[in-house]
C-alpha cells in the first residue's frame, strides 16, 4: 500500500499529521506540501525543511507567507490551492500510490486540487475532517452572503461526495456530515500526544499561587475575553496565576485586556514552545486550561489540546460546551462551565482551589486513564489502516 499525502501543513510544524505519516513510514510514500511557516510566519531554516521525513518524500510547491493581515492568510490559502493544483500535478504525475490522504484543516476547500488528482489517477480518497465547512464561517459570521454560502456548500458536498473514507474528529461532526454525503464516515479522534516531562519548567516565575495553564493557539475562537472577566471577578482572592504559553492572532488584544484590566500580576506570557519542550510546562502547572467560544459548530468540536492535556496527567479546567464538556464530565478529569460564562469558570476555579493536593491528583489520574483508553495513539491507527484495506 503506497500513500499520497496532501496537506498544507507538515514536518517541521507541528500538526499531527507529522505522526500519521511517521507510522505509515514508507520509502514510497510521499507528502505533497508547502514551505513551512506556521506559527511564526517565517520559513524555517534550511537545514530545518529537510526532502524527506521518515523515509517519505517530501514535495514542496510555493504559497506566499501569511501574516497578521486577512489579506495574506487568504492569498496564502489561494496560492497553495493553485501551486498544488499545477506545480504539484507534474511533480507527482510520474509517482505511483494507491490511496491519496487529505489533511485538510480549515479551509476545507483546499481538498480540491487533492479530489482532482484522485479522478485524474484513479485512485481512493480519505478525507480527515477537522472542521465543518461552510459551518465555522457562517457561525463566525465571517460570510452571511445566502448565495455564496450555497456555493461553499456545493463545493463542500463535492469534496465529501468524491472521497471514499471521511474521518472525522468528533461524533458529532460525524453525524452532520451523514445529512450531507452517503460516503463512508467515521469517529476518528485525535490521539494523545506524547509530551516529554523532564522536570519543571524555570521559565515559568515561582509563586505561591495556584498555577492554571493554557498552552496553545491564542485565537479568537480561544474566547480570552471569558478569561479575563473571569481572572477580574477573583483577583481580589489573590489565588491564581494564569500562564499562557503560545502565540496567535489575539495575543496583542490579549495583553490589551490583560493591561485594561489591572491583571498583570494574575498573568504570564510565555512565547510559543515546541512540543518537545511542552511537557515540562504542563508539569509545572496545577491544572490546565482549556476553552472555545460559545458557538454551535465549536459544540461539535474537540480541541486536539484535550488529548494532550488529560494524557499528562493534570486536571482541567474548562469553559467549553458540547461534545468535550460531555467527555470531561464523564471521565471527570476536572471542572467544566458552559462557554461563555465567566461567572461559572470563576466559581469553578476557586473550588479547584481549594481542593486538596490528593484530589486535585485524582482528578488527573482520571484524565489519563480515559486518555489511554479511548484516545490511544496505537489503537487509532491501527483502525485506520483497517479502514484502508476496506476501501482497496
Amino acid at each position: 500500500m503506497k500513500i499520497f499525502f496532501f496537506t498544507q501543513y507538515f514536518w517541521p510544524e507541528n500538526f499531527r499529521i507529522n505522526e500519521l505519516v511517521k507510522h505509515f513510514s514508507n520509502k514510497k510514500n510521499f507528502v505533497l506540501t508547502t514551505y513551512p511557516s506556521y506559527p511564526k510566519k517565517v520559513l524555517f531554516k534550511k537545514k530545518n525543511r529537510n526532502n524527506f521525513f521518515k523515509h517519505n518524500q517530501i514535495l514542496r510547491v510555493p504559497s506566499i507567507l501569511r501574516n497578521e493581515s486577512n489579506l495574506s492568510i487568504f492569498l496564502n490559502y489561494c496560492t497553495f490551492f493553485l501551486s498544488s493544483s499545477f506545480i504539484g500535478f507534474f511533480k507527482i504525475f510520474t509517482k505511483k500510490f494507491d490511496i491519496i490522504f487529505i489533511f485538510c484543516p480549515s479551509p476545507i476547500l483546499n481538498a480540491i486540487p487533492a479530489i482532482i488528482f484522485k479522478k485524474i489517477f484513479k485512485k481512493k480518497a480519505v478525507l480527515w475532517v477537522l472542521d465543518l465547512w461552510p459551518d465555522t464561517v457562517i457561525d463566525l459570521k465571517l460570510i452571511k452572503n445566502k448565495f455564496l454560502i450555497k456555493i461553499l456548500r456545493v463545493f463542500v458536498n463535492f469534496i465529501y461526495n468524491n472521497s471514499d473514507l471521511i474521518l472525522a474528529q468528533s461524533n458529532s461532526i460525524k453525524k452532520e456530515i451523514k445529512k450531507y454525503t452517503k460516503t463512508k464516515c467515521i469517529y476518528f479522534p485525535a490521539w494523545s500526544e506524547e509530551v516529554i516531562i523532564k522536570n519543571k519548567t524555570k521559565k515559568i516565575k515561582k509563586t505561591k499561587k495556584i498555577k492554571i495553564l493554557f498552552a496553545g493557539n491564542i485565537g479568537e475562537a480561544q474566547s480570552f475575553l471569558t478569561l479575563i472577566r473571569c481572572a477580574k471577578l477573583i483577583k481580589n482572592k489573590n489565588l491564581v496565576k494564569w500562564i499562557i504559553v503560545g502565540d496567535g492572532r489575539w495575543k496583542n488584544n490579549l495583553i490589551y485586556h490583560i493591561k485594561k484590566n489591572n491583571l498583570e500580576n494574575d498573568f504570564q506570557l510565555i512565547e510559543h514552545i515546541p512540543l518537545k519542550k511542552i511537557g515540562s510546562f504542563l508539569n509545572s502547572a496545577d491544572g490546565l486550561y482549556l476553552s472555545l467560544q460559545n458557538r454551535n459548530t465549536f459544540k461539535k468540536t474537540i480541541p486536539g489540546k484535550l488529548q494532550t492535556y488529560m494524557k499528562s496527567g493534570k486536571p482541567i479546567i474548562a469553559s467549553i460546551s458540547g461534545e468535550t464538556e460531555q467527555i470531561i464530565n464523564k471521565s471527570k478529569c476536572g471542572f467544566v462551565s458552559k462557554a461563555g460564562d465567566s461567572n461559572s469558570l470563576a466559581k469553578n476555579v476557586l473550588k479547584f482551589c481549594k481542593m486538596k493536593q490528593k484530589d486535585r491528583l485524582s482528578l488527573g489520574k482520571n484524565g489519563k486513564i480515559f486518555a489511554n483508553k479511548f484516545f490511544d495513539k496505537k489503537n487509532i491507527l491501527k483502525n485506520l489502516e483497517k479502514e484502508f484495506k476496506i476501501i482497496l
